[in-house]
């Protein structure tokens, strides 16, 4: 019964900063094709590195720099929503980091993304994450025990279950 507690508490969570990320948003803006977006209310400016990857750097709530980094094919098939927030010792673990991706082409979905999540050494670090309906989209929530360093989100045409879905109060309608 707690582990479903759990799972309910993490859903209303994703689902409110969801609806705020969503809300506060422009309908026209995307973090990618305007290299702008919020990290956890600070805006930032994205770079391209050599390899057409987009990076944005930012400061996790942890109080230590955070760098994500997109692929190119991430940036075709999917929409960023323009907040990217952190958060310490949450309900999913000790670091937590949160997207909202919006499909873009057809056939595309959260199962389809890979997430690479390394520290300081380059090492990279065990993680769990849970995606959570969000009008055409998706919140996508990570965690990890260690300090993050880097995210690189990558996409795959082969879909896996690394997600663990979590259903929206509303698609019980």
């Amino acid at each position: 019964m707690n582990g479903k507690r759990c799972v309910f508490m993490l859903m209303a969570v994703l689902i409110t900063l969801s609806y705020v990320t969503v809300l506060s948003a422009k309908a026209q803006v995307d973090g990618f094709r305007s290299k702008l977006i919020k990290f956890d209310g600070k805006v930032t400016k994205g770079k391209l590195d050599s390899s057409g990857n987009l990076i944005f750097i930012g400061r996790g709530t942890w109080n230590a720099p955070l760098q994500i980094r997109f692929s190119p094919f991430v940036r075709v098939y999917f929409e960023l929503v323009p907040f990217i927030e952190t958060e310490s010792h949450g309900i999913l673990g000790e670091h937590t980091i949160t997207f909202t991706f919006v499909p873009k082409a057809r056939g595309a979905s959260h199962q389809n993304l890979r997430f690479t999540i390394t520290n300081r050494g380059g090492d990279e670090i065990i993680s769990n994450g849970v995606a959570a309906p969000n009008g055409s989209g998706w919140a996508i929530g990570l965690a990890t025990e260690r300090e993050p360093f880097e995210i690189h989100v990558s996409y795959s045409s082969e879909r896996s279950r690394d997600l663990t879905p979590v259903e929206s109060e509303q698609d019980n309608s």
